[in-house]
Formats: structure tokens, sequence, C-alpha cells
């Protein structure tokens, strides 16, 4: 019963915010009296907190269980930047309560999502920093690196929808290989087992495929409406630097 109040509330929270929703909205949600929440959370302040400690020992466990593994830095950071972005859209309505009405959580709830940040943070500043270390990676401030990484990751809050073109799984990968196409020296050679590390050059072909599936999309798009609008002018999309070159 604990756990379908938390998700009840979540879900009211995310979509209304922290202080438009009643503990009575709750209980009406569930089909329960308000007696019955009394039972597990006292009050809504004591519930909040309880979503966000839940939340937040889960998700630091997971990732630095993979901070500590016997594996590259390359291997690590993509994991880490899928775990986070899996767990983003596996809790987005906590996401969004958390990133958009962080000034409206309880004490409590607000220093263990502020304490969650920072661990997040000084996880991939130090999977960056023994890759920096190790020559894996360039010589980057593994700070503005890991800010960079994880603020990239946090702010799908704003657009993601989970009935969008790309899955979960499709944008995990994709955004670890942005962050790790700005880090990888071309120069190193992959480290690990065959194929656990992608090199630069491999994800900077991937990125460039990326790319040009948008442009190609967007190419069958303005055909679709030139034919669908007879009226309309016709514009051919101009051409990629590549296709220039």
């Amino acid at each position: 019963m604990r756990d379908e109040i938390r998700a009840a509330a979540t879900r009211l929270f995310g979509v209304r915010g922290l202080g438009a929703v009643t503990l009575q909205e709750i209980a009406d949600e569930l089909g329960v009296s308000k007696a019955a929440l009394y039972h597990y959370f006292p009050n809504k302040d004591a519930l909040v907190r309880a979503i966000f400690e839940d939340w937040a020992r889960v998700g630091v466990d997971r990732i630095d269980a993979v901070v500590a593994l016997d594996e590259p830095a390359s291997v690590r950071l993509r994991r880490m930047i899928e775990l986070h972005v899996l767990g983003l859209t596996r809790d987005l309505d906590l996401y969004r309560l958390g990133f958009r009405d962080e000034d409206q959580l309880p004490d409590g709830a607000r220093e263990v999502f502020a304490k969650f940040k920072r661990d997040v943070d000084s996880a991939v500043r130090t999977v960056v920093r023994e890759g920096v270390a190790s020559g894996e990676f360039l010589p980057v401030d593994p700070k503005i690196a890991g800010f960079a990484a994880i603020g990239m990751c946090n702010w799908m809050f704003k657009w993601y929808r989970p009935d969008g073109e790309y899955e979960a799984h499709e944008l995990a990968a994709m955004l670890a290989r942005f962050a790790l196409g700005g880090l990888l020296r071309r120069d190193h050679p992959p480290a690990g087992a065959p194929g656990a590390a992608l090199d630069r050059a491999a994800l900077i072909a991937e990125m460039a495929a990326d790319l040009q599936r948008e442009v190609d999309a967007l190419r069958a798009a303005v055909h679709h409406q030139n034919v669908g609008n007879p009226s309309a002018p016709h514009r051919t999309p101009e051409p990629s630097q590549g296709e220039q070159s």
C-alpha cells in the first residue's frame, strides 16, 4: 500500500504540481479514505520525503555500483549515463517534480534531492577524472565535463515524451555516445575486451549517421508538405556541408 500511495502521489504531483495536490485527492485517486493515508504517512511533507528518499537511495546505489566496476572509464561512463537516462524516463514525474518544483519541496525532500544530484555529479566526475589520468580521455576539466554530460540528461524532463519517436533505451545510447564523443582520445586504443568501448572515430561516425537520419526525415517531411499542398512554394532543402564538399 505504501508503494501504491507513493506512485499515485508522484503521478499527481508531476502533472499538477506539488502545491496543487492534497492528501484527500491522493486518497480519492486510490479509492481509499484519507484516514488510511494517515496510517502510512502523518502528513503530505512526510509522504514527499519518503518518495524522494526511496528513489534517491536506489538511484545512487546503482550509479555507485557502476563506478566500482573493474572496467575502463569509457565503459563505466557510458553505463552511468544510460542508467541515468533510463531512470529519468522511468520516473519522469519524479524528475519533473524535483527539477521544476524544487523550491516547493519540504525541507527534508529538498535536501535529499540536492544530495542525490551532488552524488551523481561526484560519481561522474570521478570516472571522468580516472579516464583523463589513464589517458583514455582528453585532458578536460572533470567538473565541467561531468556537468555537461549529466546536464544534457537532466534536461530531458522538459522535452522527453514516452510516446515520442525514440524508445528510452535508444535515447540512453544516443546521449552516451554524445558524451563519449567529446571525451575519448583518438590516439588511445579501446580498453578492455573487443567491442567493450567504442573508439572516438566510431562514436563520431554513429553520431553522423544519427544526424543524417534526421536530415532525411526533414526532407521527407518537406516533400510530403509540398505534395499535400501544391500551392505552397517549393523549397529544396539546402545541401549539408558534407554534400557541398
